[in-house]
């Protein structure tokens, strides 16, 4: 392996070419590319003392590619004594900064357990990474990393093949990936999984296998698995029990922040058709919602606060409301101010 010297679903030798890299970006600081571009003459001519000292320099300013150049140094040993550990710094922190080739190096280290203890999650993590910013090397190792059983590994191949992004779209095997992943206990490849089945991509239909999924995952505390198997109990109302199950799990996934669920609850407590009326829980899960930013959730937080429903009468909050979604677009929340401001005036 050749280091670099460089939810609809839940994505070498290393002195080769290390110039190269160095060489080949164009940057929009004049003066930050004539140090840099210094750095390199005098790394090219193995003046390697006056090198670490501009790479150092920049380094200190948060420029990744210094801070990249570092790593190199101290990984291969030129003109430093070789340290891994140090290496591992300064990748770790280019790395941060979303320096590809440093992300690359990075999971390169975590895989061979140089500098650090072996880790083949956080080696995957970071070719993700990489390979999320187009670097064909690192899709292969995560593809390998795939290949030796890394659950996160084939999680993250399996988005690949499903998006076409780093690798050709092809559901089918996305599909495969996914249910590896998936019986390794990963829980977002079992929520993808369980999604696959429900729609028919990239596999036969399966409802079955679908709710099988949704509720391994579910359990496994995924906010948007915990969602869809209470929209599923939702859907057979023809006895209490299931519409109890529905209400747990939505609001498994309301506890979590899931907009969809939050709003769900609210539609369900105001209601009162298929639960118990409950105007106050109805507000509770409007306003977290809309609190978050959502604009169909602030028109009906707004549309309460007017009417005095579940919380105090309070009209200058109902413009609020009104407004925040107004500013988003949302067109009832539009006529709603206005109607609003002329009852106001009169």
């Amino acid at each position: 392996m050749k280091a670099f010297n460089q939810l609809f679903f839940n994505e070498y030798s290393k002195n080769t070419g290390c110039i190269l890299i160095f060489c080949a970006f164009v940057f929009s600081s004049s003066v930050a590319l004539a140090g840099f571009t210094e750095g390199i003459a005098a790394y090219k001519n193995s003046d390697f003392e006056k090198a670490l000292t501009i790479f150092q320099k920049l380094a200190k300013e948060e420029d990744s590619r210094a801070q990249f150049a570092l790593g190199l140094m101290y990984d291969n040993g030129n003109g430093v004594a070789q340290d891994k550990e140090l290496a591992f710094k300064w990748y770790q922190t280019s790395a941060d900064h979303g320096y590809v080739k440093a992300q690359f190096n990075l999971a390169v280290l975590y895989q061979r357990g140089e500098g650090t203890d072996v880790d083949p999650m956080k080696a995957a993590h970071w070719f993700k990474l990489a390979a999320a910013q187009g670097n064909k090397d690192a899709v292969n190792q995560l593809h390998m990393l795939a290949e030796d059983g890394v659950a996160l590994a084939q999680f993250h191949i399996g988005n690949m093949y499903r998006s076409g992004k780093g690798l050709p779209n092809n559901l089918k095997h996305a599909f495969v990936w996914y249910e590896k992943a998936a019986q390794a206990n990963h829980t977002n490849a079992q929520y993808n999984l369980a999604l696959l089945y429900a729609n028919g991509l990239g596999t036969v239909k399966d409802p079955g296998k679908a709710l099988l999924w949704y509720k391994k995952a579910a359990h496994a505390g995924n906010p948007k698995a915990q969602y869809n198997l209470g929209l599923i109990y939702l859907a057979k109302v023809e006895n209490t029990t299931n519409i109890d199950q529905a209400i747990d799990w939505l609001t498994r996934s309301a506890e979590q922040e899931n907009l969809s669920a939050q709003l769900i609850l609210g539609g369900l407590y105001l209601d009162g058709k298929l639960i118990k009326e409950n105007v106050s829980e109805a507000a509770k899960w409007y306003l977290r919602a809309a609190q978050a930013g959502d604009a169909e959730a602030q028109n009906l937080m707004g549309y309460l606060y007017f009417n005095g429903i579940g919380v105090e009468k309070d009209r200058g909050k109902a413009l609020s409301y009104f407004t925040q979604a107004a500013d988003q677009g949302n067109s009832e929340a539009i006529q709603n101010r206005k109607t609003l401001a002329i009852t106001d005036k009169s």
